[in-house]
């Protein structure tokens, strides 16, 4: 990723001096050529080969176009800009590209509708657990790929944002843990969610005022971001941890989760390391606590016998072998992780 960042960081300083600095004087139509392809094909294809490929969805490769011709716009003047009436039409082309992939998936889920509805009642007994649900249902009838993670991610985020306002919590199955009533996490949402909606405001009119295209992107983008924030707010409200006969859920929001066996835990101790933890030592665990103002130092760490898959919105995974959380019932929640663990070694036994 640093590689990438520098390669960026020459791109951009380079077409800067030249449209830049006068002292280099005329720019030739060859130039001007030069740096529309740098910013509208190696850029984007910089950001696949080194970003989007190993991690992200290709729908991220939209974004990353966008903000390349935004770029493209703001370094290159408007003398040699508008000679090239032709990009936006390339903007479009490659986002109205990425929705149609997205539309082909939604007609895969749709033709295979009324059996999945069928499945989905049969396991959802009727809980608040929507997205776990809706995973396990899909993975019985459609292929496990990176396109179908990314559609029930969006799936997830329309489902908490906009219908999920009258649902309570309800587990049947395992004895649930709620761990967001003693924080902030839901004024730290709200306050992210204001400060959104005045930037659209205020930047939607600011940019129009010199490209309605991209004024649009960024208030698209912006709406997008608010039904993220309302998501993870109902979320955290619907999904507690579970402890169930056998296994642990910890889904902390809609954006990440993890279905821990009970056979995998090696131990449940007080958490006695460093109040805050170091970026290296973050990436290494997962770290199931919610946002907060102040954020308190963990209660638990939960360590494995051997590393087991985190799972992060639009299909991210990564390997983890130890946990760290807080719980709004501290004392319950070790004692029942403790009997699960002993009855699971003697069931071994």
């Amino acid at each position: 990723m640093l590689l990438f960042f520098i390669f960026i960081s020459f791109i951009l300083a380079a077409n800067y001096i030249l449209f830049r600095i006068p002292v280099l004087g005329p720019v030739p139509s060859g130039a001007v050529i030069g740096s529309i392809l740098d910013f509208m094909i190696v850029i984007p294809l910089l950001a696949y080969f080194f970003i989007i490929r190993k991690r992200y969805s290709l729908k991220y490769l939209g974004f990353v176009i966008a903000a390349s011709y935004g770029a493209a716009y703001f370094i290159i003047p408007n003398e040699h800009f508008s000679q090239y009436s032709f990009l936006p039409y390339i903007v479009f082309l490659s986002e109205g590209l990425l929705i149609l992939v997205e539309l082909f998936i939604l007609y895969k889920v749709i033709s295979k509708l009324p059996r999945l509805i069928r499945n989905y009642r049969s396991i959802s007994n009727q809980d608040s657990l929507f997205q776990l649900n809706v995973k396990r249902t899909v993975k019985n009838h459609l292929p496990n790929n990176r396109l179908i993670a990314v559609f029930l991610s969006e799936l997830s985020i329309f489902y908490y944002s906009l219908f999920a306002w009258r649902k309570k919590v309800n587990i049947q199955n395992g004895h649930s843990y709620t761990y967001h009533k003693k924080t902030s996490v839901n004024a730290v949402y709200i306050m992210l969610i204001h400060a959104t909606v005045i930037e659209s405001i205020g930047f939607h009119y600011f940019l129009h005022q010199w490209n309605e295209m991209a004024s649009y992107i960024l208030l698209f983008l912006n709406l997008y971001a608010i039904l993220y924030f309302l998501a993870e707010i109902h979320a955290i409200r619907l999904t507690p941890f579970v402890l169930s006969k056998d296994c642990l859920l910890l889904q902390p929001g809609f954006s990440k989760s993890m279905e821990l066996p009970l056979e995998i835990i090696k131990e449940i101790k007080y958490y006695d390391g460093p109040e805050k933890l170091n970026k290296k030592e973050l990436n290494e665990l997962f770290d199931a606590r919610v946002i907060d103002f102040f954020q308190e130092k963990p209660q638990f760490e939960i360590n494995l016998k051997e590393p087991q898959v985190v799972n992060f919105a639009y299909g991210i995974k990564k390997e983890v072998k130890c946990i760290i959380l807080n719980v709004d019932d501290p004392d319950g929640f070790y004692q029942a992780i403790q009997k699960r663990i002993v009855m699971v070694e003697t069931v071994s036994e």
